[in-house]
């Protein structure tokens, strides 16, 4: 497995990661039309992220990506972790740990002093790894879209 930054021949590999992970855990979104505007992040790397100072890292095994995650800024001290995404078959193996190990490595040696990250707070694992990794909850918010409640968890880490 290698861990590398992206490059813009990733584009497609990335977006299909995260439709399947829309239709995994938001398939009542995986033929609506707004997810591609929900996610217009994930189908423009290089204007949304790369440009504005964030980065992502992509995940390889066998020269195929099999998970992704980055950070964009949320001011010049403080980077926001979005997107880490992992194939389901790939899970389990500590790939986003080291995904964002690699976040909070770059970003310390960019002189960043925090970092934000939300998940939602039906993804048990994501929940763990944040934590183990030293991140503390500072807040949750539940909102309904469609009769459906969803909450997120938001946590922060001090660089």
């Amino acid at each position: 497995m290698y861990i590398r930054q992206f490059n813009q021949l990733d584009q497609p590999s990335i977006s299909k990661l995260q439709e399947e992970f829309m239709v995994e855990f938001f398939p009542e979104y995986a033929n609506d039309p707004l997810q591609y505007e929900w996610n217009a992040d994930i189908y423009d790397i290089n204007e949304c992220y790369i440009n504005k100072g964030g980065k992502i890292w992509v995940a390889e095994v066998e020269s195929h990506i099999v998970g992704f995650g980055g950070f964009r800024l949320a001011d010049p001290k403080t980077a926001e972790i979005k997107r880490v995404r992992i194939n389901s078959l790939h899970r389990g193996k500590g790939i986003g740990k080291l995904i964002v190990k690699q976040i909070e490595n770059y970003c310390r040696s960019a002189t960043i002093e925090k970092i934000l990250v939300g998940t939602d707070a039906r993804f048990e694992a994501a929940k763990a790894m944040y934590t183990n990794m030293g991140y503390v909850l500072y807040r949750t918010k539940t909102k309904t879209d469609n009769g459906i409640e969803y909450t997120d968890n938001f946590y922060e880490k001090s660089l």
